[in-house]
């Protein structure tokens, strides 16, 4: 049960971040229509409907990697250096191929080592920002305890 309570989160999760930036993207370039993904995967597609559709289930797909990737995290037996690099592969390697997939960057190497520079940038900020909390609460249980 809770696998499929993590997977439902990663679903809705997902497809609600995946559809308000491409509203956001829809506006921000102007466009009469509402582009669920980059205009050239569009164009790939016969009509908006099914490019809404097939974008969905990417974004579900994206929602789901993130999600049960956090699994990973709750191995005990593995160091935080293991759970991390495991989760990072991970995430890293799902999210791309449904980036490509979604037609978010062309397939070359310069796009693909602009696009991991970002991803590895922002998932230092988000880790770190994790360990920042996680350590602050150790520390608060802590002191808890020792009252």
């Amino acid at each position: 049960m809770k696998y499929v309570r993590m997977i439902r989160f990663g679903v809705i999760t997902g497809v609600f971040i995946g559809f308000m930036s491409a509203l956001l993207f829809s506006w921000l370039y102007q466009s009469d229509v509402f582009q669920p993904s980059s205009p050239k995967f569009v164009a790939h597609i016969s009509d908006n409907l099914t490019a809404v559709t097939i974008s969905a289930v990417i974004w579900a797909l994206m929602g789901i990697v993130f999600s049960t990737a956090q699994m990973i995290f709750e191995v005990e037996s593995w160091s935080i250096t293991k759970q991390t690099v495991l989760h990072f592969i991970t995430t890293y390697t799902g999210y791309t191929i449904l980036a490509i997939l979604a037609g978010w960057f062309p397939l070359n190497f310069w796009y693909l080592l602009q696009y991991s520079l970002i991803f590895v940038v922002v998932y230092i900020i988000i880790w770190s920002i994790s360990m920042y909390i996680a350590r602050r609460n150790v520390r608060e249980l802590n002191q808890e305890l020792s009252k």
